[in-house]
């Protein structure tokens, strides 16, 4: 098991949150989806909350498809976006006075931040060390330079599971590639969101990524 804590032996539990007293932090226990669950309801997060579980769904059944460590797809699903408890506001202080490198991307829309402090707040709250739960995490927004099997899986399922309203409108598309490989599928949607013109401002991750897909063999 990858998430098995000893909430006494690590410390963990509220130290992360104490700086933010509009975060209602619920008392942890051995079960995950239990505490994720806790954590988004006591924080009006109910939509994120099913955002999340579709993300868990998604990304198992990719797992299963790709021959992927079920329990790292699940874990890494169930905590991608656990920092919505924050605001972008708090993110971007955290982020500065803690020294991340930021980008221009990060600077500009906060709230892509997001995908670090998740990570983050996996390994610091939730005690979580496997570095595939956490890469997963980090980057599930953007993707980032040579990927791993594991980045690429829940970032598809983070965007195959988008929280709007509606199918995706390239939910077909990804999910064909899909059927490819993991490369393939990424390709398709970040090609689609260059050419569609939403993307708000170019992430230095994503830049990255899209390049290295441009030169594999897909």
């Amino acid at each position: 098991m990858i998430y098995c804590i000893n909430l006494i032996e690590k410390g963990c539990g509220f130290m992360f949150f104490d700086a933010y007293d509009y975060i209602d932090v619920p008392r942890q226990t051995d079960n995950l989806e239990a505490d994720v669950k806790a954590l988004f309801l006591k924080n009006q997060k109910e939509k994120t909350f099913t955002h999340v579980m579709n993300v868990s769904k998604t990304n198992l059944r990719i797992a299963e498809q790709f021959d992927l460590h079920a329990e790292i797809c699940q874990i890494s699903a169930l905590l991608h976006d656990i920092s919505a408890v924050m605001t972008p506001a708090d993110m971007l202080a955290y982020a500065e006075t803690h020294g991340f490198t930021l980008c221009e991307a990060e600077c500009k829309y906060p709230f892509l931040l997001h995908q670090r402090l998740s990570a983050k707040i996996a390994e610091d709250y939730f005690a979580i060390t496997d570095k595939r739960v956490l890469s997963a995490i980090s980057c599930h927004t953007t993707l980032k330079d040579m990927p791993s099997k594991y980045d690429m899986a829940l970032f598809l399922a983070d965007k195959l599971s988008w929280d709007q309203d509606g199918t995706p409108p390239f939910y077909a598309e990804v999910s064909e590639a899909l059927q490819v490989s993991l490369e393939k599928a990424c390709h398709v949607y970040m090609t689609y969101i260059n050419r569609s013109g939403t993307l708000l401002f170019p992430h230095t991750n994503w830049e990255l990524a899209f390049e290295w897909l441009n030169h594999r063999n897909i």
